[in-house]
């Protein structure tokens, strides 16, 4: 069990006790300060340093002191799956543990007993949860914490502190691992990006995976339920830039391994109902014509083989065109729609991504529009693959395209991580709350265009 503690100047000298009881206990700890308590400190800054830290699962418990436990408990628990308790007997020790599985103890130096502590710490680290009707009752708490994101729409507070109303669900495209694929944030940091990408007010998480072996179905399971986040699809591309196993191979054995490869994917897949990303892993095709067509016919084979396993499992396949300097093989929208109609799968559908489009199309209001409802799914980047907002691209007006087409899924940023992973992230929720701010006000004949609305940076969110 790992233990992060904390406290203000008032609850310093009680912090050392629980320390020292810990100890005893051969339960290790950290001490997230302050180092002395001759300087004064404000308590939410201590406890969100504790509560990000059980928040993300870095550690499993932590403890907070301050004069009352009151402020300690009320900052802990504005953080996602903190349950902080304060817990000024013995016995709200062990009641917070059995029936609330409280992972933060806060505790009052000013209120409790200071003989009783050593006994209060080792209750509430000694009694576990007891499930039951208290699992029940916590879950309609975790439901609680996630009306805002219930329907097609996320709800969130932007920063002028008013209610916005999204269109869409609105996700983000992580890795578990490293890659040199760039558009993806939180590459090997899986949970950071998941608590991340939760924190900024995402509902759901796109994610890369090389192989099905990079994350555990039952851990990912456990680990969006936490953060009240679901799985928005599956991306394959890993497979072919990193491991060679690509739809346009000329190998029968490589093109069979890749079949397999995509099968166990969707298998994954289906333990979430999530779609499964058809793009950088058809590769590119051969030089000389002749070549193509036969890499193209032995492709789409593979394709309907990999969808007919998809539809029973009843998952959907996404073929994603991708701009002619990454592949040439399915560049734009109308190359995607002919590739539908050889296949001839209704189970499989198209992705459009504005980056791609941007350069491959002529019209992406039109693109989008004779997609239609094929459309399965749809990535969002600006024209330099950064987060929307960052470059030239009217998301104004396609995001409203999109409504008169009727597509009511997921809308992903897949992009750079640049300058970082958070700053983009932010970006990217940043401007998409200043966009739906901007429709609902247009709707009432306010105002015109997103342009009459200061999106607010990172930098002076500080």
């Amino acid at each position: 069990m790992n233990v992060i503690v904390s406290s203000d100047h008032v609850g310093f000298a009680l912090k050392k006790a629980v320390l020292e009881q810990l100890e005893r206990m051969g339960v290790p700890a950290i001490d997230a300060g302050p180092a002395d308590s001759t300087t004064p400190v404000d308590y939410p800054d201590y406890a969100v340093g504790v509560a990000q830290g059980v928040s993300s699962r870095q550690y499993d418990r932590g403890v907070l002191i301050c004069g009352s436990g009151f402020g300690m408990a009320i900052t802990a628990n504005r953080l996602p799956g903190v349950r902080a308790a304060v817990c000024n007997s013995v016995t709200q020790a062990r009641l917070s543990r059995a029936h609330n599985d409280a992972n933060v103890l806060c505790l009052g130096s000013n209120i409790v007993d200071h003989e009783i502590v050593p006994l209060i710490v080792a209750e509430w680290f000694g009694t576990e949860f007891e499930g039951g009707r208290h699992q029940r009752r916590l879950d309609k708490l975790e439901n609680v914490a996630k009306t805002p994101s219930r329907g097609s729409s996320l709800q969130t507070i932007n920063q002028t502190g008013e209610n916005t109303v999204l269109p869409n669900k609105f996700g983000i495209a992580i890795s578990p691992r490293k890659t040199s694929f760039g558009p993806l944030l939180f590459s090997g940091h899986l949970e950071d990006g998941i608590a991340t990408a939760a924190h900024a007010g995402f509902q759901a998480i796109e994610i890369s995976l090389r192989s099905p072996y990079d994350v555990r179905a039952s851990y990912l399971k456990e680990i969006l339920k936490h953060y009240g986040l679901s799985l928005a699809a599956l991306a394959t591309g890993q497979a072919c830039v990193d491991a060679g196993l690509c739809l346009s191979a000329t190998d029968s054995q490589v093109l069979g391994k890749t079949i397999e490869h995509l099968k166990s994917i969707i298998s994954f897949a289906a333990e979430f109902k999530a779609p499964v990303i058809i793009g950088g892993i058809r590769g590119k095709l051969a030089d000389l014509q002749a070549d193509q067509a036969i890499q193209r016919v032995h492709a789409i084979e593979a394709i309907r083989a990999c969808a007919e396993y998809a539809g029973q499992k009843g998952i959907t396949l996404l073929i994603e065109p991708i701009n002619r300097y990454e592949t040439n093989f399915i560049n734009s929208s109308a190359d995607g729609l002919q590739l539908l109609d050889e296949i001839g799968d209704p189970n499989v559908k198209l992705l459009l991504d504005t980056f791609h489009m941007n350069i491959e199309e002529v019209d992406l209001i039109k693109a989008f529009q004779d997609v239609g409802d094929l459309l399965g799914y749809v990535h969002l980047a600006d024209s330099n693959r950064l987060a929307p907002g960052q470059g030239h691209l009217d998301f104004e007006k396609i995001l409203r395209t999109l409504e008169d087409i009727g597509y009511q899924g997921c809308l992903t940023a897949e992009i750079l991580p640049l300058p970082s992973d958070e700053i983009a992230m932010q970006e990217t929720i940043d401007f998409l709350t200043a966009l739906a701010k901007s429709s609902r006000k247009s709707d009432k004949g306010n105002v015109t265009s997103l342009e009459e609305i200061p999106v607010v940076g990172v930098e002076e969110n500080k």
